[in-house]
């Protein structure tokens, strides 16, 4: 018992100096999705399925704290999610959207070693919209060159989720929600959801 104890006590302290000697990092990172659209029931009678979409992009993470952690991590990523519209009429509608998204997300963790991190997070990020494309589009008759188009370009959204640190990688999945509408005139609900995986080495 005595033993456990005072190797308890060494872990935390070598855990401790640690996270002292490397608060700051920087990373890049990338990984995959399942984001997808979803009309809460507006508008014509449609099936939105997610299919694999990816990301890229970089990050610096501050950590403070000892055995019991925080970070505050923004990020900048570019990131692809692609949805499979199976409407009434019409089966299979692809739409595909790109966006640069910043996220700003706080972790909480555990540093239960001098290279393993266990966490939970939550963040809440902007999106831009760069580009949008697919024939769920054209069905609505949307067009990003018209000049007539009926699409938010700027929204945000919250995500949730948790992950661990092992040496220089980390490994996150987080569930998404946009908490603002991609406004049309006939999907006038439609927003964004879904999950994200990512692999970021640090250094």
């Amino acid at each position: 018992m005595i033993k456990t104890i005072l190797f308890l006590l060494l872990a935390s302290t070598l855990s401790i100096t640690y996270a002292q000697q490397r608060p700051y990092r920087f990373g890049v990172k990338g990984g995959i999705n399942y984001i997808h659209l979803e009309n809460y029931g507006k508008g014509f009678y449609s099936d939105f399925a997610p299919k694999p979409g990816w990301s890229f992009g970089a990050l610096f993470q501050y950590t403070k704290g000892g055995f019991l952690n925080y970070s505050i991590t923004p990020e900048i990523l570019y990131t692809e999610s692609i949805t499979n519209v199976d409407l009434l009429y019409i089966t299979d509608s692809p739409a595909t959207i790109q966006t640069i998204d910043i996220p700003l997300t706080f972790k909480l963790g555990l540093q239960l070693s001098k290279i393993f991190r266990p966490y939970v997070l939550g963040n809440i990020y902007g999106s831009y919209l760069i580009k949008y494309y697919g024939d769920f589009f054209e069905l609505l008759d949307i067009d990003h060159t018209s000049s007539n188009f009926n699409i938010n370009k700027f929204y945000f959204g919250v995500s949730a989720g948790m992950g661990f640190d092992l040496w220089k990688f980390e490994i996150e999945g987080r569930y998404r929600w946009n908490l603002v509408r991609i406004n049309t005139d006939d999907y006038s609900a439609l927003k964004q959801m879904g999950l994200e995986f990512t692999c970021a080495f640090l250094f």
